[in-house]
């Protein structure tokens, strides 16, 4: 089999609703969405994605202009191939960001290819340690709402039975994040999950301030608590409370996390597979958390992730953010706080090429 044709178009997709953590205001959800076909008819969908007006058309050109020549007539089954060939001839203009992203894409849409070469869902092909993973929901704690907003719902996801809830922290007044952890706690009770998410936004001081605030509340991790490059920071945080340090999200590759294990500064790791070189390296930073009896919980894009997190012994959760039901035929069906992962061949994400089409943009 041969790849015969790369080719990428860029996606806005309107948000489903107004969300602000402690760094950024998201208006829309940029989606670069990677086509592979080949010469026999199988085609592979991947992607990627920005949330910060900035970029997405820069990693559509780099798709386009240097990795479809780069792997145009290679064999797609051999995945490592195609991702050493694509990482090794770009490394030089960037071992993270836009380079990476792009990468990301066109190795998912080759695990697509894969799979469905294979005949065989995604988890299944990697080994399917379970057959349902655990959903904790995010949606209901953005940093924008209210109190009484936020209390409202998380009874609402209460009711709908997550298996945990997240909330947004860092207000400008310590008090003020207190008092909301105080009203969502109250809710879900003493035992039900509950974590906490910064976005990079303390200091290492502050940190450890807040940290030692929320004690009480039984957390079952800190996310992101500082900026994604100080490790020595992350470490020292680790050191100074019980609650668990999750973060993932800003590191681009298998050797960030590698840096981050080997100073002892993270406790659950966080890798999206659409911003740290596609399912190909995920899988490699599943494994090394593994090495380590670490537990991985994915940030974001709950579709991808889904047969991921099923696939491997140390998987935790996936996280509930329904930011792509604009564009798929169907949303995901939350059963006892768990989904299932899809049994057709590929991804199993459900796209809807015509809502899609909707919202294509000029790169």
């Amino acid at each position: 089999m041969k790849i015969t044709n790369v080719s990428a178009d860029l996606y806005q997709i309107p948000v489903h609703r107004d969300m602000r953590d402690a760094i950024r205001h998201f208006n829309k959800m940029d989606v670069i969405f990677v086509r592979l076909e080949t010469d026999e008819g199988i085609e592979g969908h991947g992607f990627t994605y920005s949330i910060i007006p900035h970029g997405a058309r820069e990693i559509c050109t780099m798709v386009q202009s240097s990795l479809r020549s780069l792997i145009n007539g290679m064999n797609p089954l051999n995945n490592e191939q195609v991702w050493y060939e694509m990482w090794r001839r770009t490394d030089w203009v960037g071992r993270g960001g836009i380079a990476v992203l792009a990468l990301a894409a066109v190795d998912i849409a080759l695990w697509d290819i894969k799979s469905k070469a294979a005949r065989m869902p995604l988890h299944r092909l990697l080994g399917a340690y379970r057959d349902k993973v655990p959903v904790y929901n995010t949606d209901g704690g953005w940093l924008n709402h209210s109190l009484d907003q936020l209390v409202e719902e998380t009874r609402e996801i209460v009711r709908a039975g997550f298996r945990g809830t997240k909330i947004k922290v860092g207000k400008p007044d310590p008090a003020e994040d207190y008092e909301r952890l105080t009203a969502v706690r109250k809710i879900l009770g003493p035992h039900r999950t509950l974590m906490v998410d910064a976005n990079e936004c303390f200091t290492q001081a502050e940190a450890i301030r807040r940290a030692a605030m929320w004690e009480e509340f039984n957390l079952f991790w800190f996310e992101e608590p500082l900026p994604a490059e100080d490790i020595s920071g992350h470490a020292a945080l680790k050191a100074h409370t019980s609650i668990p340090i999750a973060l993932g999200e800003s590191l681009f590759n298998r050797h960030q996390f590698k840096d981050y294990i080997a100073c002892d500064g993270i406790s659950i790791v966080q890798p999206d597979a659409c911003r740290c070189g596609g399912i190909t390296e995920w899988l490699k930073i599943a494994h090394m958390a593994a090495c380590y009896n670490m537990q991985v919980s994915p940030h974001f894009v709950m579709e991808l992730h889904l047969p991921l997190v099923a696939s491997i012994p140390n998987g935790l959760f996936v996280e509930y953010i329904p930011s792509l039901d604009a564009v798929l035929r169907s949303p995901m069906i939350l059963e006892d706080g768990y989904f299932s992962p899809s049994e057709e061949p590929g991804l199993g994400i459900p796209w809807d090429f015509e809502k899609l089409a909707r919202y294509k943009v000029t790169p």
